[in-house]
């Protein structure tokens, strides 16, 4: 488990943690056999590999790992995993920011989130995060910005996380890990037959949602087409305070459709994936302030949508040169809206109303993103001729983004709507060419050298609602941004080493680049004085940015077997100019708000070690065959060298342990998990509008439990923090400054209190 980005860490987990030893971890049967089937994992060398002969840390969660731990949200799938995260954003609690999104923002990897973290979808680069519009402009405390959450989880196949730098495979944006989702195939459902298919229903009490997949596949001889839908609809997720959270309801939509065709060689594959989520919230909170900026209501909207279109073609030819031949064409849009009313009642003075006094405000906010691009990759098995035996992979990414923002106000008594774009339209053009070459020495040593090349060009566009931004804030005099290009390497080196068959260690050291967005070269925006700001800001473009750079270094151990599966590691990354937004330029405008823009500031170090591991009990006494023990732990530190205070987005330790059991027909099935996280008592105060509140300690205890009476019928039901414990998410505690309203972020930020989850499927 890996956190790449500015600390030291320390980390005791294991691979595959709490979360990941259902399915994917341990493949069904291998409970009742006292055994471990063998671990296969994707995303750290872009083809299939042993968990064992794999360097570095991954975590590995299966769809049916999903519906064992009750995931029905996005964070769901890293719930047992202490170096993976999902900071959620709560609704503003400032009337002025009302618009601020609440959800999942960003996905935390060893204390890195945002745009460090590389999002990719069957192979599709994801959407960026946007900031420009959140709380504080996405510093490492910051919420209400327009996140990456346009999935339901429930359509995913795999995911997997690859722990620290990513980017000699994956290129610019993988500085601190690569985050990949894979949908299901049409085999998911055939399972070697002429046709399958699945219906399932589950319900989750932490937000009353109720959650509908069905799906389908056919096959008829080399063809074959699946359809999947997912529909789910629920409301607020529940604390565990007194202070209530926003009333909130919302209603998503997914569909998939693949069909591939098999010729000779040759094998096509046709995705095409829809997606439609719709949320409204009534903002409380921003009303109730200590500060409200609208007195009567605050309305929330948002809608967000993704469609994809994409076309694989894989060729094995019987070639002494080429293996396999990977080819990948794809298109997709996402786009995020945001519509919000507020208002405020006329001001009465002696009991009688003054005309003219109330007020109210409607804004309408959009951010799109397109995207096509072009990815082949081959793969060929040689030996050379001193006895080495190598598995090369390269491959070329090709890609072309459009993003754009706009952002219409209107306030009462004002005669027009007032376009607040947030940044320039930008193009951003992307081309990579890697080569690994994965080097088996004798028996015992496997070397893996790898690089990237990679070329990127931001061409901002400025229409006219940017330059008449420019023109307001003052900034006019100064030239608009102009294209950023950037030609950067990205080296690899890992060395594996195997002295006894089940035993592996290994090191690894990875060069990493992050190129800033095109949000951070030509962002624009002005927060008006208001409760959290009282004097307010304006943020102004700075086109002189440069990238991001890292060094990652990680050594580990690992060993499989019958006993069981366990690994431990130890990594240290340092960070150099990171991107920084809203720092003070030290100038001020006329009305005395501050002037900020983005820079090139902070140096940063992380550090930790992990260990995790899982033990079969019945490899070790028949008496206890179907019992199995696991625990996954870690401890993780980061420092600003800058400034030489710590990183806020760094998790507290954390240790997670389970006992579960199987019995021998294979009918049914329970884990009983315990999470302890450590007080969180290392911050930056600095980075907020006063002292962060600081979680203390907690510790929860879920159940898990599963029934098969018949093959193709299952049960399943989650019942979560059994002890009623009222705790706090350090991740989610820290986003938002002082917009969550007043004092209530001691309380209405509480996790949810005793709840559950029931699944039922039918396959056929």
């Amino acid at each position: 488990m890996n956190v790449p980005r500015i600390t030291f860490t320390m980390a005791v987990l294991a691979l595959p943690t709490a979360a990941e030893e259902s399915s994917a971890a341990v493949p069904e049967g291998s409970i009742l056999t006292g055994e471990i089937d063998p671990l296969v994992i994707t995303v750290a060398t872009r083809q299939q590999t042993a968990w064992i002969d794999s360097p570095g840390s991954v975590l590995q969660a299966s769809a049916e790992d999903l519906i064992r731990q009750g995931t029905f949200d996005l964070a769901g799938f890293a719930k047992y995993d202490p170096t993976v995260s999902l900071p959620f954003d709560f609704t503003s609690g400032d009337g002025a920011f009302a618009y601020g999104q609440s959800g999942y923002g960003s996905i935390n990897i060893r204390g890195v989130e945002g745009n460090r973290i590389a999002v990719e979808l069957d192979g599709v680069r994801q959407p960026p995060q946007y900031v420009s519009t959140s709380f504080d402009l996405g510093a490492s405390d910051g919420a209400g910005g327009i996140g990456r959450d346009y999935f339901d989880p429930a359509m995913f196949e795999m995911i997997e996380v690859l722990k620290g730098g990513g980017s000699a495979l994956y290129g610019s944006d993988a500085l601190g890990g690569v985050v990949a989702f894979r949908t299901p195939d049409p085999e998911t459902f055939l399972k070697g037959q002429s046709s399958g298919g699945l219906l399932r229903t589950q319900y989750f009490s932490t937000n009353q949602s109720f959650a509908t997949q069905v799906g389908g596949a056919l096959r008829q001889g080399d063809s074959a087409v699946m359809l999947l839908y997912g529909g789910r609809w629920g409301e607020e997720t529940a604390n565990h305070g007194e202070v209530s959270p926003n009333p909130s309801d919302f209603h998503s939509l997914s569909a998939l459709l693949k069909a591939e065709h098999r010729w000779n060689d040759h094998t096509f594959r046709l995705a095409i994936e829809l997606f439609d989520r719709e949320t409204f919230t009534d903002a409380r909170s921003a009303v109730t302030s200590a500060f409200p900026v609208f007195t009567d209501f605050v309305y929330n909207k948002q809608y967000l949508d993704r469609q994809r279109v994409s076309l694989r073609w894989e060729f094995e030819p019987a070639s002494p040169w080429l293996d396999r031949l990977d080819t990948h064409l794809y298109w997709q849009h996402a786009g995020s809206l945001s519509e919000n009313q507020a208002a405020s009642l006329p001001l009465v003075i002696l009991g009688t109303p003054i005309p003219g006094t109330e007020r109210f405000r409607r804004q309408r906010i959009t951010f799109d993103t397109d995207i096509a691009g072009f990815t082949t990759t081959t793969r060929h098995q040689f030996e050379d001729p001193l006895g080495g035996e190598h598995r090369l992979t390269s491959g070329i990414d090709l890609s072309l983004e459009s993003g754009e923002n706009s952002f219409v106000r209107f306030d009462s008594g004002a005669t027009t709507d007032v376009n607040r774009t947030a940044f320039a339209p930008t193009d951003t053009l992307r081309a990579g060419f890697f080569t690994q070459d994965e080097i088996q020495i004798g028996d015992r040593w496997t070397l893996t050298p790898g690089l990237r090349l990679d070329w990127q060009s931001i061409d901002p566009q400025p229409n006219a609602a940017y330059l008449a931004r420019l023109n307001e804030l003052g900034r006019f005099s100064q030239e608009p941004p102009t294209d950023f290009q950037n030609l950067a390497l990205s080296p690899r080196l890992s060395l594996t080493w195997r002295p006894v068959e089940p035993i592996s260690a290994y090191f690894n050291y990875a060069h990493g680049v992050r190129n800033p967005s095109a949000e951070e070269l030509s962002m624009v925006f002005d927060h008006p004085p208001s409760g959290g700001s009282p004097a307010g800001s304006m943020t102004v473009p700075n086109p002189d940015l440069e990238e991001e750079t890292s060094d990652a270094f990680e050594i580990g151990i690992k060993s499989e077997g019958a006993i069981g599966r366990i690994q431990a590691a130890a990594f240290y990354t340092h960070y150099r100019n990171f991107i920084e937004n809203g720092i003070p330029t030290g100038a001020t405008t006329t009305d005395g708000r501050d002037i900020l823009t983005t820079m090139n500031r902070s140096e940063a170090e992380i550090y930790g070690l992990e260990l995790a591991g899982q033990l079969e009990l019945g490899s070790l006494h028949s008496a206890a065959d179907g019992w199995q023990l696991g625990l996954a732990a870690a401890s993780t530190r980061g420092t600003n060298l800058t400034d030489h205070l710590p990183l806020n987005s760094i998790e507290p330790v954390q240790a997670i342990a389970h006992i579960g059991y199987e019995n021998p027909s294979g009918t049914f099935g329970t884990r009983l998990t315990g999470t302890w996280t450590a007080a969180v008592d290392r911050v930056d105060n600095t980075t907020n509008q006063g002292n962060y509140f600081l979680p203390p300690s907690w510790f929860t205890l879920d159940l898990g439990m599963w029934w098969q009476p018949v093959e193709d019928f299952q049960v399943h039901l989650g019942l979560n923090n059994l002890l009623d414990e009222k705790y706090w998410s350090w991740g989610s505690v820290r986003r938002g400054n002082g917009h969550l309203g007043g004092n209530t972020i001691d309380d209405r930020t509480t996790a949810p209190g005793r709840n559950f989850s029931l699944s039922v499927t039918k396959t056929f």
